[in-house]
């Protein structure tokens, strides 16, 4: 009779537990954690168990985005929080934007050309030419040397016309003026053995002009000239 009483009593206590670990793994409370990827790759959602942590899926990707986190309630979440609710990330976003910039063309007088946006780092491929009467267009130059159109534009430019002229019947040199920095002075062709009318003085910020240079030496714009120049800008610091 002891043993029959110590059986059922070992049955008993077997089928208890046995019916402890079904309901456990069947009722214990279980989690979804969604992923909205915002218009990115799709991520699975994962489901864990109450109050485990949920490891952090692979980042989606987006195309002209960068990836910046998961969020919940506009705040970043922390994957070692423990999930004790249901609950949906959200990807935030950060939009790749190419810097553009502008370069104008100054023809001098010349026909007009309208600036151009190009992206960083790009090359100008169509290079404009613009007309002058009486003129040769010779090219573009940027703060008084030609400019290298096979370098990347970094920056917005104002890339100024040169020209030479034509049809001359008279012996014509050209005098140019380099303003070191400073606005920029049309270049002026005078018959061969003149004088040159001296130009409005140059503006620079934070500088005062002190004159005309020629082989270091300064200008005498009373004394005739008899081949191509360039008169150099000089200034004193303020």
């Amino acid at each position: 009779m002891f043993k029959v009483i110590k059986y059922s009593l070992i049955l008993v206590i077997s089928i208890f537990i046995i019916v402890f670990i079904i309901y456990y793994f069947m009722f214990k409370p279980h989690y979804l954690v969604t992923f909205n990827s915002n218009g990115g790759s799709i991520i699975a959602p994962i489901e864990i168990d109450s109050k485990k942590k949920v490891k952090e899926p692979t980042a989606p990707i987006r195309d002209g985005y960068t990836f910046t986190g998961w969020y919940l309630n506009d705040q970043k979440f922390d994957f070692n929080s423990q999930i004790k609710t249901n609950i949906t990330l959200t990807a935030h976003w950060k939009e790749l934007k190419e810097n553009k910039y502008y370069i104008a063309f100054d023809t001098l007088n010349g026909t007009p050309i309208n600036p151009i946006e190009i992206e960083e780092n790009n090359h100008i491929d169509n290079i404009p030419t613009p007309t002058k009467e009486g003129y040769e267009f010779i090219g573009w130059y940027y703060q008084n040397k030609e400019f290298d159109f096979n370098k990347p534009i970094t920056s917005n430019l104002v890339l100024i016309a040169k020209y030479q002229k034509i049809n001359s019947t008279k012996n014509m040199i050209t005098i140019s003026f380099n303003t070191n920095g400073a606005n920029q002075i049309e270049d002026i062709e005078i018959e061969k053995g003149s004088i040159i009318k001296m130009p409005k003085d140059p503006y620079k910020e934070g500088y005062t002009f002190a004159g005309w240079y020629h082989d270091e030496q300064e200008f005498d714009f009373s004394k005739v000239v008899s081949e191509d120049i360039t008169l150099t800008a000089k200034w004193s610091k303020n």
